[in-house]
């Protein structure tokens, strides 16, 4: 047998033992030998193999896979392989978000010979195994390596993926890359190929062992969280992970919870069927607004002692302020907090006063999470209202039909958000204004997610596509316009390929809205604007809808959005009963 085939096979083979499920492949030559390995995998029904035309919407796609995996309670590293070259550049910024939000991705990358580097050989990079940053573990597999050098890196490169639960920062989950040193002949003989899958007849007949990680029983780690007066729960983006265990605490310890918007604890109901307590559960200690109550509360925001940090927050600037200050004591518990027995040090003053008290704040107990609640939800009322009044018809006469429109969509555009945050469903949100709506939801029912590892803007669709993959379920996609043309590949799904249940909501408002509400819409920045910073582009979505065979929808008001939602969700109820997927946008545009 080549080396080639030989080592592909051991990979393919290693990566089943390690309970990978997943695998989406970029066509190429050099990595032509993974493809032989791992597509039989997929025909005996022992991995899922996906395609996608170019490695960057690959790899975004496998993140949106892993963190369906995860959310859906089956985790496992998602690999996705590459040829040589740049291709192998392009997974660069799935990379590094799935590096910075704790997401487990192997990047399998094809590579020329080691004696091939630095000749000038035809799409080889010097170091290919240097070319992706902040990952948790690089390999560089020699062509021909022996079977068990290969499968002790392949079992060393998944743990590296998958982190480890013990701890909370240094072994979080985060991406991996393999490479690999693919020799000529890259295509097995029919004979090798035969017996390959003959080998994997009997892998799928012996099932029971081919999720070794998965059914290997391990003792829970055990954790310890101080509460002291003035505590808080600030929680951010888990990448997937639930806390039920987390909602628990702040309902039975009465601790408010300043939490995003894609962090688990931001929902404010649970549907009685996802209740661990059939349908008994804690009412939400959420606080509505939090980052203007810490803002405009300084009584509120001064009798903080103690903080208590899950997920990565990142949203808001007062959360940011408030976290380094050396003032408070910062406890960072683990994304997957569920998987610890968790102990409670109560360090709460008895008979004493607390902290804030001197202020006539109570900082602990019922009146602690009373005020922050009532707090923020007199903001939130006090910012509808005057959004209220400045959406009256008759304009100032310093205001321009141009500001009247625009406050118009930013109106709709948020009210669409909060009644899809309100709903039974699985919504995934772009970064800029998309999630900071949320930030005013007071009622929050959908399983929010969202990429908020370096919070970009990049592969959305892609990675909304691999959440409904992965999840088996339907995910509506909020998305602003500007995002949407950064992923528009990603609505290209190759003909035999499962595309996902996937609705996209477009909000668009011609152009990077977000820098309006930021410190460059000062009047003497005002000539800068429009060309360097909202970049207006006067362009719709149905033609691209119809070129890469989306069904399409453009509404303009509430009434028929909210008529093209109930079309969706009607037929999506029908597909769960078939299976079928579909591929929705609504553009949501008042011009």
């Amino acid at each position: 047998m080549s080396n080639s085939s030989a080592v592909a096979q051991q990979i393919a083979r290693s990566l089943v033992h390690a309970g990978v499920s997943d695998v989406v492949l970029a066509p190429g030559s050099r990595s032509a030998p993974l493809v032989y390995a791992l597509a039989p995998l997929n025909e005996a029904g022992l991995i899922r193999t996906h395609v996608r035309v170019d490695e960057r919407d690959a790899a975004f796609l496998a993140l949106g896979l892993a963190r369906g995996l995860r959310a859906r309670g089956s985790e496992s590293a998602v690999a996705v392989v590459t040829t040589s070259g740049s291709a192998v550049a392009n997974l660069h910024p799935a990379v590094l978000e799935a590096s910075y939000g704790h997401l487990p991705l192997l990047a399998l990358t094809a590579d020329r010979p080691a004696r091939l580097r630095r000749t000038g050989a035809n799409q080889t990079i010097d170091d290919q195994s240097q070319v992706l940053s902040d990952v948790r573990a690089r390999f560089d597999i020699p062509a021909g390596d022996s079977a068990e050098a290969v499968a002790r890196s392949v079992s060393e490169a998944v743990a590296a993926a998958l982190g480890s639960h013990k701890d909370t920062v240094t072994e979080a989950a985060g991406p991996v890359q393999f490479n690999v040193q693919f020799d000529t002949p890259l295509v097995p003989t029919p004979g090798e190929l035969n017996a390959w899958t003959d080998e994997i007849g009997a892998l799928a007949a012996n099932d029971a062992g081919r999720r070794a990680r998965a059914t290997v029983s391990e003792s829970r780690a055990h954790l310890g969280v101080t509460i002291t007066d003035g505590t808080v729960l600030v929680a951010g983006d888990a990448g997937g992970y639930p806390a039920e265990s987390l909602h628990a605490l702040a309902a039975d310890q009465h601790l408010p919870v300043l939490a995003e918007p894609s962090s688990p604890l931001a929902r404010t109901a649970v549907d009685s069927k996802e209740s661990s307590t059939s349908g008994s559960f804690e009412p939400s200690t959420v606080v509505p607004a939090h980052a203007r109550v810490l803002s405009n509360h300084p009584e509120l925001r001064e009798s903080i002692r103690t903080v208590i940090v899950h997920g990565k927050p990142t949203l808001t600037r007062p959360v940011a302020a408030l976290l380094p200050d050396e003032s408070v004591t910062v406890q960072h518990v683990p994304d997957a907090i569920d998987a610890f027995d968790m102990t409670v040090h109560d360090e709460r003053a008895e008979g004493l006063p607390a902290a804030g008290e001197a202020q006539g704040i109570a900082a602990s107990g019922l009146a602690w999470v009373r005020a922050w609640i009532d707090a923020g939800t007199s903001l939130v009322a006090a910012a509808r209202a005057e959004r209220a009044a400045e959406s009256l018809p008759e304009p100032t006469a310093a205001e321009t039909s141009n500001t009247t429109s625009a406050r118009e969509f930013q109106s709709t555009a948020r009210t669409i958000t909060e009644r899809l945050a309100a709903q039974d469903l699985t919504l995934f949100v772009a970064s800029s204004n998309s999630v900071r709506y949320l930030s005013d939801a007071t009622d929050i029912r959908a399983r929010i997610h969202a990429s908020r590892g370096l919070a970009g803007i990049d592969g959305l669709i892609s990675t909304a596509t691999g959440l409904s993959l992965g999840l088996g379920e339907p995910v509506i996609l909020l998305i602003g316009d500007i995002a949407m043309l950064h992923d528009i590949g990603g609505l290209l799904t190759p003909s035999a390929e499962a595309a996902g249940d996937v609705t996209i909501v477009v909000l668009n408002d011609d152009g990077g809205a977000i820098f309006s509400g930021l410190e460059h819409s000062q009047p003497h920045l005002e000539g800068f604007m429009e060309r360097y910073f909202t970049v207006p582009h006067g362009r719709g979505f149905a033609e691209l809808a119809a070129a890469y065979g989306w069904e399409y929808m453009r509404v303009s008001d509430l009434v028929s959005f909210d008529h093209a939602m109930d079309e969706g969700l009607g037929a999506a109820d029908d597909r769960s009963a078939t299976t079928a997927s579909a591929r929705r946008i609504i553009e949501v545009r008042l011009d």
